[in-house]
């Protein structure tokens, strides 16, 4: 009996040693980023569709746990993320006075609920649109999407979607998410989703695929749980990949949001739904 106990002993001590240890001592090689060739658009308008954080000058534009940004250049319209339900994102649009059926595509970041809930009401405007996801995203958000009757286009890395305009290869939090990364004269604008993998992350990814600098970041940085020190060691790594205006919502949290506003101010950029960016030649 000591015998078998002693070989069961070295056994789950190997398995541990191969399962635990060893893993953590591989060294893993640097991630190949894949490099676009990507022109400038002339101009590009950003509306925040949905947001949890509220607008005080618009209090009819309903604000929800979630995200969806409209984004227009002179050819292309983009919606970026479709908020949590169907509802909101609808009540949203009318209310802004946005037609969803002018959407040329969508790009979906990751498969949580806030994220793609309103897919359903884009379906029923727009049955077959194009919808990008991550090619790594969970076999039940894919079926999920994939039966709503739009057309699916499954992302593995960094890919060219239109003039000007690219989406920044999958990286992992969890869950795998990916970007949207529009050039224009001033630098790249890099929307993000909730950025679970870390924004800054995402923005070198991005600066390194295009060979260009990022002038504005917009999204979710998921910093809400960050600690004041956290976050300002975040916007200091931003600040340092030459990144001129931080847009922090969604999931961001306020600690970064009010540190970016009292100690960087000339980095940061205020947004809320409903807020517009315009940025022209």
């Amino acid at each position: 009996m000591k015998k078998i106990a002693l070989i069961l002993t070295s056994v789950l001590l190997i398995l541990f040693l191969y399962l635990v240890v060893f893993p953590s001592l591989t060294v893993r090689k640097a991630e190949k980023i894949k490099k676009v060739k990507c022109s400038y658009v002339e101009k590009l308008e950003i509306l925040v569709l949905v947001d949890n954080n509220p607008n005080t000058s618009a209090k009819n534009i309903q604000t929800a746990w979630g995200l969806s940004i409209l984004v227009k250049t002179e050819n292309t319209t983009i919606l970026f993320d479709t908020g949590p339900s169907p509802e909101v994102l609808k009540h949203n649009t009318g209310v802004l006075g946005t037609d969803l059926h002018e959407v040329d595509f969508i790009v979906i970041s990751h498969e949580h609920g806030d994220h793609i809930g309103g897919l359903e009401y884009l379906a029923r405007i727009k049955p077959g649109l194009k919808v990008y996801i991550p090619s790594k995203i969970s076999l039940s958000a894919k079926r999920w999407i994939k039966s709503l009757n739009l057309t699916v286009i499954e992302v593995e890395d960094t890919l060219t979607v239109a003039k000007g305009v690219f989406i920044v290869g999958q990286v992992y939090g969890p869950p795998w998410e990916q970007a949207l990364a529009v050039n224009t004269s001033r630098g790249l604008v890099v929307i993000v989703g909730c950025s679970h993998a870390g924004v800054d992350k995402i923005v070198d990814k991005a600066r390194k695929s295009s060979s260009n600098k990022v002038y504005l970041v917009l999204g979710g940085f998921h910093t809400y749980a960050y600690s004041k020190k956290e976050c300002r060691r975040l916007v200091e790594r931003l600040i340092a990949m030459k990144v001129e205006l931080i847009a922090p919502i969604h999931c961001s949290g306020d600690t970064i949001r009010k540190l970016l506003e009292t100690e960087y101010s000339k980095h940061y950029l205020r947004a809320c739904v409903g807020t517009k960016i315009s940025i022209d030649e």
